[in-house]
């Protein structure tokens, strides 16, 4: 009889203890075997012993005495887990590892192949507090985010403000609708075989002598609320698509646009329009990689359509990450300016002195045409296994200082640029000279409205006088 009692009892323990482990996994997410021990005041074996028993909810993270354990959870109705693919530049598929859902809102990526890049130094066992920040750039955001998440949103059972879905929101979009978003991840099985079906049928192109008629339909229809194609951030009006004759020349556009009416808010964005092409293209002139573009006018509209620099022909993709995130996740300064990200990047091996010597001049750059919207969201980066990255090539570089503002008023603007300081007059002095020969081209343009040109060539002759007073 004695003996049964202590076989109860014993048992009754044990669920407990069982009970009380799932309980601080489930709290605490993610912990080691002797904060275990010592939260239940036994023994490392013993947790070690009924650890063993949690069965396939229990997820292993590091090795050893850094071994951290926590328990998976279900984000209904996809489950707990899913694979991460990444197209090629081919459009290839390769498995990179599997994403697991935890409890206490934490995540946890097993690499099947060494990411490095996706740890850094602060994710070493694999371990993130929220959403992996190397998907955080395909939350639905921007113009297009806005229109994903009106598209879908009801499917998802989400509200239509994308701002509002937290991580689990963002998990669902993504594993049931995230086939063509930005860079090259794909999440799960059914999303990669539903990309792979896409490569197989034939793909819907717009004939870029059909662009003319093709585009303002377009526009107007993401205007109306459908979903315009691939997500991309930015609050401009956009929509994108595929253009070309054949796969041989197939590029992957994105086309931003202006208003139809004869509004002065509208012919500002036209003008702001073709000054971010005229932008690229002193740009490119210079050696300094950047997007290309292309500028049209149809349809009572000012087109700027962009070639996606993270496809590869018809089907490829290249990874690619924003500065937002990657600073985010790993600094957390993403308020300095970008030459300050860039000595960050460079100290910590994130980037090559080259590109954080470029993306210091971007900055000068911008600066020097009245670019004021030079966030972390306008600068990316290559994601690939191993640092340093690859500085992605510059674009949404315009003269945002001459936006119109929420009312679609023209606001009168001062455009007076920071001097530089001594350590950076080399790449000033540069800066200087492609700002002047952007502005030159504005004010020489026909294409640009009578008004803008004026601007342009005040800003010329400010810079004219900068040049006298900063350069010995």
């Amino acid at each position: 009889m004695l003996m049964l009692l202590f076989q109860a009892f014993t048992v009754s323990k044990f669920l407990f203890m069982d009970a009380k482990i799932e309980f601080e996994l489930k709290q605490r997410g993610a912990t080691s075997a002797q904060e275990l021990a010592s939260l239940l005041k036994v023994s490392q074996p013993t947790i070690s012993r009924r650890l063993a028993r949690v069965g396939p909810s229990l997820i292993r993270l590091g090795r050893g005495r850094s071994t951290l354990y926590a328990l998976s959870r279900e984000i209904p109705p996809l489950g707990s887990s899913w694979p991460l693919y990444r197209i090629d530049e081919e459009g290839r598929p390769h498995r990179e590892g599997t994403l697991h859902a935890l409890y206490a809102k934490q995540w946890a990526l097993e690499q099947t192949s060494p990411w490095e890049t996706l740890q850094g130094d602060q994710f070493t066992l694999g371990l993130f507090p929220d959403l992996p920040w190397f998907l955080y750039d395909l939350r639905p955001q921007g113009f297009l985010g806005r229109a994903f998440a009106r598209n879908y949103g009801r499917n998802l059972h989400l509200p239509p403000d994308p701002t509002l879905w937290h991580a689990d929101d963002i998990m669902r979009a993504l594993v049931q609708y995230g086939g063509d978003l930005a860079g090259s991840w794909i999440l799960g099985e059914p999303l990669l075989q539903e990309t792979q079906r896409q490569q197989l049928s034939s793909a819907e192109w717009i004939p870029e002598t059909a662009r003319g008629e093709v585009y303002p339909l377009k526009a107007d229809a993401a205007l109306a609320g459908e979903w315009p194609g691939s997500s991309a951030g930015g609050e401009q009006p956009k929509f994108t698509g595929r253009t070309g004759t054949s796969e041989d020349d197939a590029r992957h556009i994105i086309v931003k646009f202006s208003g139809s009416g004869n509004r002065s808010e509208d012919e500002r964005w036209g003008d702001l329009l073709l000054t971010e092409h005229l932008a690229a293209t002193v740009l490119a002139e210079y050696g300094i990689p950047a997007a290309k573009t292309q500028w049209l006018q149809a349809g009572g509209r000012t087109f700027l359509e962009a070639t996606r620099f993270d496809r590869i022909g018809a089907y490829g993709r290249r990874g690619l990450v924003s500065l937002l995130a990657l600073d985010a996740a790993f600094f957390g300064e993403f308020f300095t300016p970008w030459t300050a990200a860039a000595d960050r990047l460079e100290k910590n091996g994130w980037i090559s002195s080259e590109d954080a010597d470029r993306l210091r001049l971007l900055w000068w750059f911008g600066t020097l045409i009245g670019n004021t919207d030079m966030h972390y969201g306008n600068v990316s980066l290559f994601l690939t296994p191993a640092r340093p990255l690859a500085l992605a090539p510059s674009y949404d570089m315009l003269p945002m200082l001459y936006r119109p503002d929420i009312e679609g008023r023209l606001a009168e603007r001062t455009f007076a640029p920071s001097p530089p300081p001594p350590e950076a007059l080399p790449l000033w002095k540069k800066a200087l000279e492609m700002a002047d020969r952007f502005w030159t081209e504005v004010a020489e343009s026909q294409d640009v409205t009578l008004s803008f040109r004026q601007i342009a060539k005040q800003n010329r002759d400010t810079l004219s006088g900068y040049r006298k007073k900063f350069i010995p």
